[in-house]
């Protein structure tokens, strides 16, 4: 089993900006609906870039705390200071911290084997009362392109047969409440969002062909595709016309009851 994606890769950080120039929007909307405000403590876990962190940061304010964890901190060190702390640490093997308002983490779970023990962390992690918010994607959209489109079919079938030989899970999204309920958490909410994504002839579509950059020593070297597929792929997302839908990115998020105490 192993990591589907090398955190060393050359453009990473680009990469997950990207990620997070689509998806943070969402995240700041469901903290905010849950209340996240002034003086809250908040922990992002799996925190990446810290695109998150900041937000958080900008809700909490001087009064409050956020503490951004990841097994690779480097993108995250510059950030430390007032409100934001950084915790070097490996989730799947350390407990967090405890004591907060609102635990946090977006495309972490899918990535673990260990997906729900590290829920049971974050459950941990907040006071009674607290808010647990999990976001995580399902291929279940990653199919839809219009107009019809064999490559796209090719290069996203090849990606689904290498996840089967990895520890990526990519129906992790849909599992979320069900998670968050074994958990037990209550007032679980769940939101789910499938971005639009055209393809641009200059810029073309940074979301996949970025992630298929990442994934091509692996997918050449397995034989799932070739260099014409890779090359027709990008070609594909250059054509200024095409759309297609990102995988479902599922928002999934739970109440740890008041009742409930550290030693429970």
């Amino acid at each position: 089993m192993t990591y589907i994606l090398d955190p060393a890769w050359h453009a990473e950080q680009a990469r997950l900006e990207h990620l997070a120039d689509l998806y943070d929007p969402g995240t700041a909307a469901i903290c905010d609906q849950l209340g996240l405000t002034s003086g809250w403590r908040c922990v992002d876990v799996g925190a990446g870039t810290g695109s998150v962190v900041k937000i958080f940061a900008e809700r909490v304010g001087s009064e409050g705390q956020v503490l951004a964890v990841d097994a690779d901190p480097r993108f995250l060190k510059p950030l430390a200071g007032g409100p934001i702390s950084v915790l070097t640490s490996d989730v799947t093997s350390n407990p967090l911290p405890t004591d907060f308002d609102l635990a946090h983490a977006r495309l972490l779970l899918e990535h673990l084997p260990v997906a729900e023990a590290v829920i049971g962390s974050m459950v941990e992690a907040v006071r009674p009362g607290g808010w647990v918010v999990v976001e995580d994607l399902d291929w279940a959209t990653a199919l839809v392109v219009d107009p019809p489109s064999e490559v796209h079919e090719r290069v996203i079938r090849a990606c689904q047969e290498l996840f089967t030989n990895t520890t990526y899970d990519a129906n992790c999204g849909r599992k979320l409440p069900r998670m968050l309920r074994r958990a037990g958490l209550t007032d679980i909410g769940v939101r789910t969002t499938a971005m639009l994504l055209p393809a641009d002839a200059e810029l073309g579509q940074p979301a996949w062909e970025m992630l298929i950059d990442q994934l091509a020593p692996r997918l050449l070297s397995l034989g799932l595709l070739n260099q014409a597929d890779l090359d027709a792929f990008h070609r594909l997302w250059h054509d200024g016309d095409s759309i297609c839908f990102g995988p479902l990115m599922v928002s999934a998020w739970g109440r740890r009851p008041a009742g409930a105490d550290h030693s429970s």
